[in-house]
């Protein structure tokens, strides 16, 4: 009997099953491989929903420009490629200095001798990391006198880097850990850093920092900002044209010139963003809550609401009914609603940054509802012509054409500009920042309001966006230490009827007391003295009006024809010829362009955004027909402003595609100019015109 080998035993293998036992084999680095993608996925997460997009740009930025200062001191750069572009792509880098001895680093000197200071402020930390923050800081804080909050905005930055860059070793205390021979904690959490903080935070409170924040925008102040806007401005002409409309009037049919609705519009977007922000209590500095706010975060009935702005409009007393009526606003931007999620509010949070906004006839200059649906009109009838898209944007930039561009936003400094200009026109004293509205609004509503109607501090903090239990320090800094100070104040001492501040909430005692006998005899001799004034007023009257009054025609002829001309003399071009109106909704979007997400495109892809405005369009910017396909009328006549603008996309478009077959690579060879803009590139697709004959040379 012959024994069978364990080998030839086997029944032979069919090639299927060989298949599977190799895919088998091959499927054993799947793991590996799906693991580092899980890896990778988890990375971006973090990174992408750990923090609002606004505040991961702002700590981005603050690295980026440390990295940059700490490379400016050593030959080679210590930093990595990925991060020296990301630092060559920053246009908000701060000029450097040009060498170490501009900045006495007094008892660190030793420090920035160690080979590894060069590395201080890399992903993951070492021994010169915290000395190196510490540094930083005091150049910001001493050197270039920024504010506190930008010095605590810098330390947070690092803090959250260095918290992300493995696990929890770099998290908490900074220390050297004995035992395992390495240093531990955040640097940023370290002695030398908050000694640092400290000192900025005492010399910003020594020379006033605290007495320079913001005021707060009160509703007395909100009233003089709206007369002010109002004498500046024929605010009645825009109302009127608006009803006008409304009532079936076509805006091309109302006579409307130029410098007329540029006027109008400036004052228009003002007021409403200065009610928005009373109401809302948005940020603008930050964040840009109230900036970034889209036609597709307000709900509104149109059909209904346009029966309550008539109603505003006619000057009519609105009923119960219209008063009940409201649209709704979604602040999407607004900050801390990552805190609730935090804490597993998310029922709290489907309704949380909701706010629906009713009607205040009695606040004219706080009216968020009459304000909006008037500047919703205006943009729609006398500038694009159109309804709002979703994603047009509620306040829009003005270009210096006076053409209104939907597709991007206004910026901060503009916001403070109007702010600025407002309240120096108003004749109020003070400084006031794009804060001034939110603490304006949150302090009337708490302790300001008419007695009955103020309102609890949790819905203070509900209509303020602050999470329950955060931020007490912020709440106490808006509310209480204002209202302290209030019942404080004792600087009315030797007033003849003190207001007793400290005796009630806000004095609201005051409010409700009887008069003292005191009080009453004053009031008394008080309008005894108006009233024999009054007397006496009259009395002179009496003795002028015997002598007969002519008036002369020339100043007859003008009172007789002030109602018929009210519109032209209002308007503060009535004297000079009236440019004509261009037609509504053109535009021709700015580059580089901004994305609705906030996001610019780099300069050195603006030729390629040009070519597309120019081939395909770009609604989201309100382009929607193509620069090619516009007619003559379209950037002629009327519509010239756009001229200038028109012929030089044009000039780069055919460029490229007649030239050069639109071939980019072609292209970016014989215009290595287009990497620094679109308006380098235009000099240099105009010299090269020139020199084909194609383009005659003005004689300078």
């Amino acid at each position: 009997m012959v024994r069978l080998s364990k080998s030839s035993a086997k029944a032979p293998q069919s090639p299927n099953c060989t298949q599977k036992k190799a895919a088998r084999k091959k499927g054993s680095a799947t793991p590996k491989a799906a693991l580092a993608d899980v890896q990778k996925c988890k990375d971006l997460g973090i990174e992408t929903h750990l923090q609002a997009n606004n505040t991961r740009a702002n700590y981005a930025g603050h690295v980026r420009r440390g990295r940059q200062w700490l490379a400016s001191y050593f030959k080679t750069p210590a930093i990595s490629e990925s991060e020296r572009g990301d630092i060559a792509s920053d246009d908000l880098l701060i000029p450097m200095l040009s060498s170490p001895a501009s900045f006495d680093m007094h008892s660190d000197n030793d420090a920035h001798d160690d080979p590894a200071f060069k590395d201080a402020f890399n992903r993951i930390p070492n021994r010169c990391s915290h000395k190196a923050l510490a540094l930083f800081m005091s150049l910001k804080g001493f050197h270039e006198n920024l504010s506190k909050t930008t010095i605590e905005s810098i330390r947070s930055a690092f803090k959250k880097m260095w918290d992300l860059s493995d696990g929890d070793t770099y998290r908490g205390k900074w220390h050297f850990d004995e035992a395992r021979r390495r240093w531990e904690g955040n640097p940023a959490d370290s002695a030398d850093v908050y000694d640092m903080l400290s000192s900025i935070k005492h010399k910003a409170s020594a020379e006033g920092g605290d007495r320079t924040h913001s005021m707060a925008m009160t509703k007395d102040y909100m009233d003089r900002v709206l007369r002010w806007h109002q004498a500046a401005c024929p605010l009645e002409i825009a109302l009127h044209m608006i009803e006008k409309t409304m009532s079936g009037a076509q805006p091309s049919d109302l006579h409307l010139d130029f410098e007329t609705r540029k006027q109008l519009t400036q004052h228009l977007e003002q007021i409403t963003l200065a009610a928005s922000g009373w109401t809302l209590w948005t940020r603008c500095n930050l964040c840009f809550e109230l900036i970034k706010l889209q036609r597709k975060d307000i709900t509104l009935d149109v059909t209904m609401l346009d029966g309550v702005l008539k109603s505003y409009l006619a000057n009519e007393t609105l009923t119960m009914s219209d008063r009940a009526s409201y649209f709704e606003i979604f602040l999407s931007n607004r900050k801390g609603w990552q805190k609730k999620v935090d804490k597993g509010q998310w029922e709290v949070d489907l309704r949380s940054n909701h706010y629906k906004i009713y009607p205040r006839p009695e606040m004219l200059a706080c009216d968020n509802f009459f304000w909006m649906l008037v500047w919703i009109k205006w943009l729609e009838f006398f500038h694009y012509g159109r309804t709002l898209h979703p994603n047009d944007f509620l306040f829009p930039v003005m270009g210096a054409n006076s053409v209104v561009h939907p597709g991007q936003p206004i910026s901060h400094d503009t916001v403070q500009k109007w702010i600025n200009e407002s309240t120096a026109g108003a004749g109020i004293l003070g400084n006031f920042s794009t804060h001034c509205f939110r603490r304006g609004g949150a302090q009337y509503w708490f302790m300001f309001a008419p007695v009955g109607q103020r309102w609890t501090l949790a819905k203070v903090r509900w209509w303020g966006g602050w999470a329950e239990g955060e931020h007490c320090d912020t709440l106490v800094r808006y509310l209480l230490d204002e209202l302290h100070a209030y019942e404080t104040d004792y600087s009315d001492a030797l007033a003849p009827i003190s207001r007793g501040a400290d005796v009630s909430l806000a004095g609201e005692h005051a409010l409700a007391r009887p008069a003292s006998t005191e009080e009453l005899r004053m009031v008394h001799a008080s309008v005894a003295a108006d009233v024999n004034c009054l007397r006496n007023d009259i009395m002179s009257i009496t003795a002028v009006s015997a002598q007969p009054l002519i008036l002369s025609r020339p100043v007859a002829s003008k009172i007789a024809t002030s109602h018929s001309t009210h519109v032209k003399a209002s308007s503060p071009s009535a004297h000079i010829t009236s440019r004509q109106l261009p037609t509504p909704g053109l535009v021709i979007p700015r580059v580089p362009v901004l994305r609705p997400n906030g996001t610019t495109n780099p300069k050195t892809k603006s030729w390629k955004d040009i070519v597309t405005h120019w081939l395909v369009g770009d609604p989201d910017q309100g382009l929607t027909t193509p620069l090619k396909d516009w007619p003559r009328e379209w950037y002629q006549g009327a519509n010239r402003q756009f001229a200038s603008k028109y012929h030089q996309r044009a000039t780069i478009a055919l460029e490229f595609i007649n030239q050069y077959d639109s071939n980019e690579a072609r292209f970016l060879a014989a215009y290595p100019e287009a990497e620094l803009g679109h308006t380098q590139l235009l000099k240099a697709v105009n010299k090269a015109r020139t020199a084909r004959g194609e383009r005659v040379s003005r004689t300078k």
